[in-house]
């Protein structure tokens, strides 16, 4: 005799009149129970492999750039007016749902005032730049070099937020002046680099103190 328990599989149990009705039933529940565990198994073993799947496709488009360029050479104008020239080896694209340009050569970019004199200039040996939230980011011996106040700054990270016209940095940082070298961790500064403010200043050495 066969029965069929909730569509699932089917049974055999004995047709002697001296099997024990609670041996039947105690088999029943363990024939049950391992049903249960067995269809559990399988649904998680799919749920996994499907979002295995997903994670691997999402990762694999976004690990591909739609576009590789090199030599690049980017202006930024307002009003017809030059505020910047952007180089770099390498760009490659990405799209998404947070599009972004990566410079894994490193970059280098001029800042120009209204007359197109060089102001300042930064280099960094890798950059970031996230069109729809207008963020760059430098990493990497970072470098920034103010030529009106004749002022360098060093650091490993720094964050440019074209939006709000802002750099700012939460690593370590150097700026050397003409007179002393300030160090310290993090800074935030105007898009120039001629007003900046030190967030938690470490020390000052002098320069040419004998002189």
């Amino acid at each position: 005799m066969h029965s069929k328990i909730w569509g699932l599989h089917t049974l055999a149990i004995p047709c002697k009149q001296t099997l024990n009705a609670k041996v039947i039933i105690h088999k029943i529940r363990i024939f049950f129970l391992r049903s249960i565990v067995v269809g559990c198994l399988m649904t998680m073993l799919f749920s996994c492999e499907n979002d295995i799947r997903k994670v691997n496709l999402v990762t694999a488009s976004d690990s591909i750039p739609v576009s590789t360029v090199k030599n690049i050479d980017l202006i930024r104008s307002v009003s017809g007016k030059i505020v910047l020239e952007l180089t770099a080896p390498l760009l490659k694209t990405y799209e998404g749902d947070d599009p972004y340009s990566e410079f894994p050569g490193g970059m280098k970019i001029i800042f120009f005032d209204s007359l197109m004199n060089i102001t300042s200039q930064l280099t960094a040996e890798y950059g970031i730049s996230y069109e729809k939230r207008k963020i760059m980011e430098a990493r990497t011996n970072v470098v920034i070099v103010n030529n009106k106040k004749r002022e360098q700054v060093n650091t490993e990270q720094l964050i440019w937020n074209q939006v709000t016209k802002k750099i700012y940095s939460d690593k370590f940082v150097k700026i050397t002046t003409p007179e002393k070298i300030i160090l310290g961790e993090g800074f935030d500064s105007n898009e120039t680099m001629d007003d900046y403010t030190i967030k938690k200043l470490r020390g000052t050495i002098l320069v040419n103190e004998n002189k």
